[in-house]
């Protein structure tokens, strides 16, 4: 116990160092398989249907013909037994499934056949994360033969906020990737503009997006109101636009701002007032 967990406390100093958060995926599968001799590990980082929900594996390969099958990742996506064992306020340890449900009534269960088919394995174990709202998120490790003894469940829990803060750290590098590939977009999407905006007007158009009045505008950027409404000049006549709203979806059109969805509501669905000003 004392080797793995020690093991671990050294992958996590590996992990915060990582620039690559597929990297950091990587050191973290590897060192479940090790630990606990296992086959598959699957990370549930987001919330999931049985129809929608990225499922994200490490694993050797799959038996041919179910590796791809949709009815096995429906059954992974449901989270059978542990979307309903783990809940909010509830008692979030590390446990497996045959331990949950019960030997039998796991042996026989449409998920335990699912997986034994698509890759030979018979028990999972679940290690939440403790404090993750109202969706269960976290690893399920899945092997064959035994189930998970003990000594495994002892060394899940130890190592259960470990894998939650370098899981933590894996999605901030994803956001700040994403990030960056939104910024580099929006920037060749202004240069391709015949009269590209300034830094000052962009920081308008981001503000007039959210539907603030030219005073708070104003504020915000520590200006006058009259310099703010000079910048919406300027961005109407680059745009070739006549008001805000005009704007706003032709800087959506250009790639300059967020799809519809994220910033603004598209006409007819209830702008706010303040931007048809």
């Amino acid at each position: 116990m004392r080797e793995r967990h020690a093991r671990m406390l050294d992958l996590a100093v590996e992990v915060m160092g990582a620039e690559d958060p597929e990297h950091v995926w990587h050191l973290l599968a590897e060192e479940l398989l090790t630990a606990l001799d296992a086959e598959l590990v699957v990370l549930k980082e987001e919330p999931w249907t049985r129809e929608r929900g990225a499922v994200v594996l490490r694993s050797p390969p799959a038996r041919p013909g179910h590796h791809d099958d949709e009815s096995v990742r429906r059954h992974i996506r449901e989270g059978y037994p542990f979307a309903g064992h783990y809940g909010p306020g509830g008692d979030m340890t590390p446990q497996s499934a045959a331990r949950i449900t019960g030997a039998r009534a796991w042996r026989h269960s449409a998920t335990a056949d699912a997986l034994h088919r698509a890759f030979g394995t018979r028990h999972m174990l679940g290690i939440p994360f403790p404090g993750a709202g109202p969706y269960v998120s976290g690893f399920v490790v899945h092997r064959p033969g035994r189930d998970f003894s003990p000594y495994d469940l002892r060394y899940a829990t130890r190592v259960q906020p470990l894998l939650r803060a370098a899981t933590n750290h894996r999605s901030l590098l994803k956001a700040l990737r994403e990030k960056a590939s939104d910024g580099d977009r929006r920037r060749r999407a202004n240069r391709a503009l015949e009269a590209p905006l300034t830094p000052r007007e962009l920081n308008v158009l981001h503000l007039l997006a959210t539907g603030l009045p030219a005073d708070a505008m104003a504020r915000r950027l520590g200006i006058s109101p009259r310099t703010v409404h000079k910048h919406l000049h300027a961005l109407y006549r680059k745009l070739g636009v006549a008001d805000r709203l005009g704007a706003v979806l032709r800087a959506q059109d250009a790639g300059l701002l967020a799809a519809p969805d994220d910033a603004v509501a598209p006409p007819g669905s209830g702008v706010p007032p303040s931007a048809k000003e």
